[in-house]
């Protein structure tokens, strides 16, 4: 079973969500790029299939699928941020990062938000990796 970096699975999603592609090869577990703007030149483009039956490669999810993306935020807001669920939801709608940033250190969340997300993101990560038959590596 090929391992497969979470880091670079979860760059990949957020990748796939600004409209790239991108395929995990299950004999090795590395992530091609498909897009002119992230194109791996260290990675071919891989061809369909491995001659078994068995697809070659796996199409890595928009982060939004995963439920790593704006949905991870707004879960964080339910449990965290209560009172500012509107705020967030503004925020997010204008893809204002530094305002989101600036209200969790208002608030004093700035490290549960970090500590959430990775835990979160990672969960996320490792059961995609289970449902496809590849294992998820740190």
């Amino acid at each position: 079973m090929a391992a497969v970096n979470l880091d670079e699975l979860g760059h990949a999603a957020l990748v796939v969500d600004d409209g790239a592609k991108a395929l995990v090869a299950r004999a090795t577990g590395m992530i091609h790029l498909l897009n002119d703007d992230y194109m791996d030149e260290e990675a071919p483009v891989p061809a369909d299939g491995n001659g078994d039956g068995e697809q070659a490669y796996v199409v890595v999810p928009p982060a939004s699928l995963l439920g790593i993306g704006d949905q991870l935020v707004f879960r964080f807001a339910a449990a965290h941020l209560a009172d500012d669920q509107a705020a967030v939801r503004d925020l997010v709608a204008a893809n204002d990062t530094d305002g989101f940033a600036r209200l969790l250190e208002e608030r004093g969340a700035a490290a549960s938000w970090q500590h959430f997300r990775s835990e979160e993101t990672r969960r996320a990560l490792r059961r995609w990796c289970d449902e496809h038959g590849l294992q998820a590596r740190d």
